[in-house]
């Protein structure tokens, strides 16, 4: 709460509206509370399988001194050389679930990769670039001291948003970028209300609408002069240098064309770079093999060859 507010609330003129107005817990605290617990179940039956992975825990600093970041690291058996910075979604206000665990272990089992999930600092306790801080942390960390060689970082929703900006940061900063950048569902430009399918499909949409959506980037970058900075709206940054780039979009996401437009944009300034569209599909489509098969392995496909492995 800003001070002037806060002052207000206790003891100005308008104390005694705001008590009658404001619940002992305001709303958007309510709303919070609930998207965290919903979104963040630590249980998943995607946990149960490939129980050949071996799962443990790592903590790296941050970025921002005295600031840990903890990391789980699935490894496969006979690891090859590669690896996954995986910085999972939920609006940058939701903890890594189970399913994006899940997920996690099942890409190390078939990339034959080891796959590093980055449990990163939240909003709106830390807004941006809190939580970007603790992934670029983690992206230096595996390739200063694990992996010389094919370093792939991804991320879906807010975590294409987090990868796909830890990249320009690496860019601006002249270090090491990741090879390769997988961008599932993304949010790519702050600018939400600017896409197409966000204005066709947007506004009532039942599962990830412009109102949740809107919410969250108020949580994670409440200043509008964010909203084009490259570090936060990654679709402003300086597209002609990508690594090697899969972006996959739901056709029926109201995050389509952010994904398709950001596509559109680094193609056009010479990135060759692949298009995943997930026929009829909605958001987060990519993980849910129980409920859409056909569509979550056509694109698992692609990631597999993206990666330089045959599907199975």
């Amino acid at each position: 709460m800003h001070p002037l507010i806060a002052a207000t609330f206790r003891k100005g003129p308008a104390a005694d509206l705001y008590s009658h107005l404001v619940p002992a817990e305001p709303m958007s605290a309510r709303w919070l509370h609930e998207i965290r617990e919903s979104w963040g179940r630590k249980d998943h039956p995607s946990l149960k399988l490939f129980p050949d992975i071996r799962r443990s825990k790592q903590t790296i600093p941050s970025l921002k001194p005295g600031v840990s970041v903890a990391v789980e690291v699935f490894n496969p058996p006979g690891a090859s050389t590669g690896a996954i910075v995986y910085l999972h979604g939920g609006g940058w206000i939701a903890p890594m679930a189970g399913k994006h665990l899940g997920w996690a272990r099942r890409m190390a089992a078939l990339t034959g990769r080891t796959v590093y999930a980055v449990h990163y600092r939240l909003a709106p306790e830390h807004p941006f670039p809190g939580g970007l801080e603790d992934c670029i942390a983690v992206l230096e960390e595996v390739f200063n001291r694990h992996h010389q060689h094919d370093v792939c970082i991804a991320g879906d929703s807010a975590g294409a948003n987090l990868a796909a900006a830890a990249d320009q940061w690496q860019r601006i900063h002249q270090r090491r970028r990741p090879d390769r950048l997988l961008l599932i569902c993304g949010v790519l430009d702050l600018q939400l209300e600017q896409h197409r399918s966000m204005q066709e499909l947007g506004v009532g949409h039942p599962y990830n609408g412009l109102e949740l959506l809107v919410y969250q980037r108020a949580l994670y970058a409440p200043s509008s002069a964010d909203w084009t900075n490259p570090l936060a709206s990654p679709a402003w940054g300086d597209l002609s240098s990508l690594p090697s780039t899969l972006v996959i979009v739901g056709e029926h996401d109201p995050l389509r064309d952010d994904g398709l437009d950001y596509a559109e944009k680094a193609s056009s300034c010479g990135t060759n770079l692949q298009v995943h569209i997930g026929a009829e599909m909605p958001h987060g489509f990519v993980m849910q093999h129980d409920l859409v098969p056909n569509a979550a392995h056509a694109a698992e496909a692609d990631i597999l060859r993206f990666m330089g492995r045959d599907a199975t």
